[in-house]
């Protein structure tokens, strides 16, 4: 879209008119603030305007209430408030009027009490800290117990510790805020960053995110370096795996067999067949407690040479005469 001149002229008659129509509220019995006057932001398409109005509307629609609890920090709620209202473009009797709908429980019972003493944005802020904001004591201790949790980045920690150190002084020097953002410090970050002696603040916040990147890394390629290692691991070749079956001892039943363990079977050398001898011995009692000797377990069996059979000899061979006669 090109702009002349004369677009550029409508434009300035139209904020001149848009201007010239703002009403000023000015409270009874107050002085004259230029606070009052709030000046929008010309947008160039109908298209822009309502996705600033959009985006205005879902940022006030997620604002957190505010009960009153002793759980809830009225001060860090209050700057969220006021935040999301600038964004919008609030003015601050419209900013008056909406952050009543945010109070809940006992904030919203002690402003209906209080409400003929409250009549501005800047009295409400002023009262509500009042009532609500802690005592000193409740922020130095809360202060001490801050820590650095085990997921929470550096510069989290960093920006709610410091807001508690200014709560507890608006004065604090860097030093002391330096010691009070160390002692809540991940205990992994505290060598590096004391070994660097930071001056200030904002120094103490780039060198502890410096570190934490480098952690970060190594412990990024440590991982790689488990995961390339388990996935070589499981990249076994199949062909091994079934050699390993091939290779894995095959133990026979001891029960059936009668007597109470298979003993171990001796192979000599080679001998005729007809005078092989099996002998089985039975093992020592000093292996295992449960291991007796069995008489009937040691047996020499005999094999005929005529029949090549066993349990006999050939002189008492049964079969002497087929095996002459070629049967």
């Amino acid at each position: 879209m090109i702009t002349t001149r004369s677009h550029y002229r409508q434009l300035f008659q139209d904020e001149v008119q848009r201007l010239a129509a703002i009403e000023i509220n000015i409270p009874v019995n107050q002085e004259f603030s230029t606070h009052h006057i709030v000046h929008y932001p010309k947008f160039l398409s109908i298209m822009e305007e309502q996705f600033m109005s959009t985006l205005a509307k879902e940022q006030i629609k997620n604002l957190a209430r505010f009960g009153g609890g002793p759980e809830e920090d009225v001060i860090k709620w209050l700057q969220e408030v006021e935040e999301v209202f600038d964004r919008a473009q609030l003015q601050p009797f419209n900013k008056y009027l909406a952050v009543q709908s945010y109070l809940i429980e006992s904030a919203a019972k002690w402003f209906r009490h209080n409400r003929s003493n409250i009549c501005d944005w800047s009295t409400f802020k002023i009262e509500i800290l009042k009532v609500y904001r802690p005592s000193l004591d409740q922020i130095l201790l809360k202060m001490e117990q801050r820590q650095q949790l085990s997921n929470e980045l550096v510069m989290e920690y960093y920006y709610d510790k410091l807001q508690l150190c200014l709560q507890a002084d608006s004065t604090m020097s860097s030093a002391m805020i330096i010691h009070y953002l160390t002692k809540g410090l991940n205990p992994l970050l505290v060598p590096y960053v004391v070994r660097r002696h930071p001056s200030t603040p904002a120094e103490f916040l780039l060198i502890a995110q410096d570190e934490e990147k480098i952690q970060q890394m190594l412990q990024g390629l440590t991982q790689s370096t488990i995961r390339s290692h388990d996935d070589d691991s499981n990249d076994k070749d199949p062909i091994d795996e079934m050699v390993a079956l091939v290779k894995r001892p095959t133990y026979t039943n001891p029960r059936s067999f009668n007597y109470r363990q298979q003993p171990q079977r001796i192979t000599p050398s080679p001998q005729p067949l007809m005078n092989s001898q099996f002998v089985y011995h039975q093992p020592s009692h000093s292996t295992h407690r449960y291991d007796r000797p069995n008489p009937s377990s040691t047996f020499i069996s005999h094999q005929c040479y005529e029949c090549r059979c066993f349990g006999h000899i050939a002189k008492h061979c049964p079969n002497r005469k087929n095996v002459r006669r070629g049967i």
